[in-house]
């Protein structure tokens, strides 16, 4: 490549031209943009996961995937197959109307008729859209508290493996607040042509018992454009627990030092990863150690239990 009076030489298409200099920079910018578009909207979308902004991942998922198969959100979800060009231009045309599960349920005849076409062409409509992914979602409420929702949501593939979809199809699955486009809950999950049916749970709060209207499951297969499609749970019929109050609130005491285990060897133990015992050790440490009385003592991972066990033993 070298310069000529303001003009580049380049190799385009193995034929070798002088461009302007401007439109060589112009190019360049162009192959950049190519080239790096789709690592940027990934970017984008990692973060929008993260942030769990449901709105702005959906967008991003959409245009990540146009980047790559360089067409348009707007075009017709069939033009991912080799269909031919006025088989598309029908579709576009007459059927805009329909989505892809439509056109699955209808006949070749029908879907000839749609796209002003003969029933050959209809056939190739229909095995198109019966390869296009989707799947079926169903679900049940599960409460197990008053403030904690298990749904359990089974999904079964709805349609006709082939090779075009590889060994796996992945997609997304979340659970989205009802006003502001919160994702509660996301798993990432493969579909495999052996598959039948995937069984996800998903664990969402309800804040202080205000139960919501309802909320949304929303599914998205990540290498195809348009094939996604959401489910509303309404909440209408919902009952949930009512508040325990058998718990036994955590006082604000100070701590005890280990001189309370009154064991010089005990103490010496536990005084090389101790210094005091914690808030929940401190607070059942009489009735766990100093009556003869049953105890039940619950709390999270890592908040002492189990060295509350191992002094009971000693």
């Amino acid at each position: 490549m070298f310069t000529r009076q303001g003009k580049v030489n380049v190799l385009l298409q193995g034929y070798i031209s002088w461009i302007p200099v401007e439109d060589f920079a112009l190019i360049s910018d162009m192959q950049y943009v190519a080239q790096n578009a789709g690592r940027i909207v990934r970017a984008l979308l990692e973060i929008t996961i993260s942030k769990k902004w449901a709105g702005t991942t959906a967008v991003l998922m959409a245009m990540s995937k146009a980047i790559e198969k360089r067409i348009w959100p707007t075009d017709h979800p069939l033009k991912q197959f080799n269909l031919k060009q006025d088989v598309l231009y029908g579709l576009e045309r007459f059927g805009s109307d329909y989505s892809v599960s439509d056109l699955a349920r209808m006949s070749p005849v029908e879907l000839g008729n749609l796209a002003h076409l003969n029933p050959i062409h209809g056939q190739a409509i229909l095995k198109a859209a019966k390869e296009f992914p989707a799947i079926n979602v169903s679900y049940s409420l599960r409460p197990l508290g008053a403030d904690v929702l298990r749904i359990d949501t089974r999904v079964r593939s709805s349609f006709s493996w082939s090779p075009k979809h590889g060994p796996v199809e992945p997609f997304w699955l979340w659970v989205e607040d009802h006003e502001e486009g919160v994702i509660l809950q996301v798993s990432y999950l493969l579909l495999r042509q052996s598959t039948n049916v995937l069984d996800v749970e998903f664990l969402i709060s309800i804040p202080e018992g205000e139960v919501p209207p309802f909320v949304t499951i929303r599914y998205v297969f990540e290498r195809w454009m348009g094939a996604e499609d959401e489910i509303n749970v309404p909440f209408d019929d919902l009952v949930m627990p009512a508040q325990s109050d058998s718990h036994t609130p955590r006082l604000d005491i100070p701590f005890l030092s280990l001189s309370v285990l009154r064991n010089n060897v005990l103490g010496e133990l536990f005084a090389a990863k101790l210094r005091f015992l914690n808030a929940i050790q401190t607070q059942a440490f009489w009735s766990t150690v100093n009556t003869a009385n049953n105890a039940l003592v619950c709390a999270p991972s890592g908040s002492g239990k189990s060295t509350l066990g191992h002094i009971l033993v000693w």
